[in-house]
């Protein structure tokens, strides 16, 4: 396969000045709202920080090579790429405890496919990977998983009827990633299919096996009414479903497989939004009002981890949600690239079951969004939602012509399977098929990776910080996350939260031929009720990696990885380290 091409943007993708004007009115004022963020008025805002730095020509070609993945043709049409992908490890632990240490073979088949469009009425970025894991040693470990990443906009009748659709599929560690990191989100498919890349199947570059690995899907569809009204604005009406799973892997296949364990959690979702923005006739003032109506029913299955004791469940858990929003927001534009904003409204939130937790109070926020150019931006507000006071900052800035930051900070109220929804709604497509923060180009699910997997009603905070350097031959990227989970309703509330900090680096040896480096450090705090009896409590963890990566011919590369990964906790059962040897090859049709 050649190197893609680049994304050259059409005359309707060019941001315009008046950016700082749109994010205001469009950002949520607190928590992620669950509706997907963007629309067909919005969807060309190509998120800042996915796209290269302005340079000449030699280092634009090799710039191209590193970064560019799966994307449609250039000018429009579709593009469709089969592949499949066989991988060969060699472990000293493949159980991943302190004791016994038992080494194994494990062989990874993946056939897998990309697909991109790019149409007048549909724009499309989907992929999709199973991936079968056999033990050569470990026969009661194998199993198959699927990674996929999936984002769709279609147009019904043009300036009218829309639907989106998203989908994700990953898997994660039940007890937090190795280094805080995991695999919800992680742009397998898109990787591999791009050039200097190398895949990573059922989660191998964690040495995750069926002992703990939780396989996270969720899919969602919105269909919706948007018009504009000339001067007097814009307004939107919309439906959406969605069904989010969480899935420890009790039998051999995860979840949607028919023959697949117990689906430790299951979120169905329906919401129903109304939102109207004034237009031009305000000149500088402009005014939105928001309904936001969402119903959930929550299954969590026998052997999910209860939030209130750290035990498994012994019998399923049902529970259901109501949330009801209803918020007016005024944004005033003092100068150009700079304006402020205040809202105020009244929510009515209600959890039954497991942490039962009811909210019926007025919420508020006060803010700004400064944008002096379309390369930077930042908003942050204050307020109150989702029953207590909470700050948020989102925002990007280029550094220099090839150096971007991003950071993004807020707190919510909902299930973990909520949350990985919320996540999917806030994802936008960069041009190499990886899903991003639409409001910051950064990266998403990053606390699904870090932190366990258990039930129960969480105020979740987040703090994202990342920057990007892309150079002749080198990509270096650094990250921090801080995730914190507390318990929300009740008498008992406990704090889960991981700190991790990594830093990854891509050289090209030559254009058929890339060596890369990656390292991450995590420190969590689990200590929940009787948790540290099942999992590993507070512990630190880190993971540092080494990979080469050969484009053989246009279709067929190979790789070649080495994986160190070690965690000290106190609970010594859950002590290890591990050494991963992986080779690889990838056949695209």
């Amino acid at each position: 396969m050649t190197a893609a091409e680049p994304n050259c943007p059409r005359p309707g993708r060019i941001r315009s000045r008046a950016i700082a004007l749109a994010v205001a009115l469009l950002l949520p004022t607190g928590g992620a709202m669950a509706f997907p963020l963007l629309d067909a008025s919005d969807a060309d805002q190509t998120p800042p920080g996915s796209e290269l730095a302005p340079s000449d020509v030699s280092d634009l070609q090799h710039q191209l090579q590193l970064v560019n993945g799966f994307a449609p043709p250039v000018g429009g049409g579709w593009t469709f790429v089969p592949r499949i992908d066989l991988q060969e490890e060699l472990t000293d632990n493949v159980l991943q405890l302190h004791s016994p240490r038992r080494a194994d073979l494990v062989t990874y088949l993946s056939p897998g496919f990309s697909l991109a469009g790019d149409l007048p009425r549909i724009q499309l970025s989907f992929d999709f990977a199973p991936t079968l894991a056999l033990y050569a040693r470990t026969g009661d470990l194998n199993s198959l998983t699927e990674q996929m990443n999936g984002l769709a906009s279609i147009t019904l009748v043009p300036d009218l009827a829309y639907v989106d659709v998203r989908a994700i599929a990953g898997v994660q560690n039940q007890f937090g990633g190795i280094g805080g990191i995991g695999g919800v989100g992680a742009p397998s498919g898109s990787a591999a299919a791009a050039q200097a890349a190398i895949p990573t199947l059922a989660g191998n570059n964690q040495g995750l096996s069926r002992n703990t690995e939780v396989q996270t899907s969720s899919f969602g569809i919105s269909p919706y009414l948007l018009r504009h009204l000339g001067d007097w604005g814009n307004a939107k009406l919309g439906y959406s479903f969605n069904v989010t799973e969480s899935d420890p892997l009790t039998g051999f296949a995860a979840s949607p497989f028919p023959t697949g364990g117990a689906n430790a959690q299951t979120l169905v979702s329906n919401e129903e939004i109304a939102h109207f923005d004034t237009g031009d006739f305000l000149a500088s003032l402009q005014n939105s009002f928001d309904i936001d109506l969402r119903q959930d029913q929550t299954t969590a299955g026998a052997g999910s981890t209860d939030f209130f004791t750290g035990l498994p469940e012994q019998a399923s858990q049902n529970s259901s949600s109501t949330r009801a929003i209803f918020d007016d927001k005024l944004t005033y534009q003092l100068f150009r690239g700079f304006s402020v904003f205040a809202s105020g409204g009244h929510e009515d939130i209600t959890y039954t079951g497991l942490g039962q937790q009811s909210v019926h109070d007025l919420i508020w926020s006060l803010g700004a969004t400064f944008a002096p150019n379309p390369d930077s931006s930042l908003t942050l507000s204050y307020g109150h939602l989702d029953g207590f006071n909470s700050f948020s900052a989102d925002g990007y800035y280029a550094l220099t012509q090839r150096t971007r930051v991003f950071a993004s900070y807020g707190s919510t109220l909902g299930t973990q399977l909520e949350y990985v929804q919320n996540q999917l709604n806030l994802a936008t497509a960069a041009p190499n098929g990886a899903l991003v923060n639409a409001q910051t180009g950064g990266s998403l699910f990053g606390t699904s990776n870090a932190l366990a997997v258990q039930d129960g009603v969480f105020r979740t905070s987040t703090l994202t910080l990342g920057s990007q350097t892309t150079l002749n031959r080198d990509i270096i990227s650094i990250s921090f996350l801080l995730a914190k989970q507390q318990g929300f309703g009740g008498a008992f509330t406990s704090t889960t939260q991981s700190k991790s900090a990594g830093v990854s680096w891509l050289h090209q040896m030559r254009p058929d031929m890339t060596v890369s480096a990656a390292f991450s450090y995590a420190i969590q705090d689990q200590s929940a009720g009787a948790i540290s009896a099942f999992n590993p409590g507070n512990n630190t963890s880190f993971s540092a990696t080494l990979a080469w990566w050969w484009q053989i011919s246009n279709t067929v590369s190979a790789n070649v990885r080495y994986t160190f990964l070690q965690r000290s906790a106190d609970v010594t059962e859950f002590d290890f380290y591990q050494n991963i040897f992986l080779v690889g090859i990838t056949k695209r049709f």
